[in-house]
């Protein structure tokens, strides 16, 4: 008879990997790692941003100290990019296949992928990814993945406001509304600061002036030279 689990079995076991880590028990850390990236989204959905976030990054530490946690990520990696390409319009897909590249700090598959992607319509978000990009010296890449930067602009102002229309549903979220700020003047403060190096100082000054009317905080007057 199949085990059930749940939700609390997923933060367990992630929970553990990070002990067994720290207890220098590197197999028994693997496992988890393993078991949690495999069942995470079965039993608790809500696991989608950790799962490829912080649980992978928490894997790739491990595979620092430990050869065999490497070798089982680039697997996995190998593993999710086939199930991929048998399906190259899946979105989905090609996010966890691209966070499994960052992760791991190939930056020449993830732009390969990036492009195959392109040719599928199948669209990934690697806004959060531009410092990595623009350090790696892609900076075509990079204008690739803005786009028309006014329109990045938009799409995140058109987020930020669909969140905040929820918080003010939900009364009790309400206290989370300055960390929702925070949160977008990051990613804007990021934007604008890509822009500069892509596009130059005079439309990242453009594109500021924009920014400062949906938020108008000291991290996006910062953002970008002479600011």
């Amino acid at each position: 008879m199949p085990q059930n689990f749940t939700g609390e079995d997923v933060d367990r076991a992630l929970a553990d990997a990070q002990q067994f880590k720290l207890a220098g028990n590197f197999e028994q850390a693997l496992e988890r790692h393993l078991w949690y990236h495999e069942n995470a989204l079965k039993y608790a959905p809500a696991h989608c941003g950790v799962r490829l976030s912080f649980a992978l990054n928490a894997w790739a530490e491990l595979g620092k100290v430990y050869k065999v946690a490497l070798e089982a990520l680039r697997l996995t990696r190998d593993n999710a990019l086939a199930t991929y390409r048998m399906a190259p319009s899946d979105s989905l897909l090609l996010g966890e296949v691209m966070s499994l590249n960052f992760c791991l700090n190939d930056i020449r598959s993830a732009k390969e992928l990036f492009y195959e992607g392109l040719k599928h319509n199948a669209d990934t978000n690697l806004m959060l990814n531009l410092d990595e990009i623009l350090e790696a010296g892609e900076e075509a890449w990079a204008r690739d993945i803005i786009g028309d930067p006014n329109e990045r602009l938009e799409s995140i102002k058109d987020q930020r406001d669909l969140i905040a229309l929820s918080m003010k549903l939900n009364k009790s979220l309400g206290d989370h509304a300055k960390f929702l700020d925070e949160s977008y003047a990051r990613q804007i403060a990021m934007l604008l600061e890509a822009v500069e190096k892509t596009h130059g100082l005079p439309k990242a000054q453009e594109l500021q002036q924009e920014a400062l009317t949906i938020l108008d905080l000291p991290e996006i007057r910062a953002a970008i030279s002479g600011g």
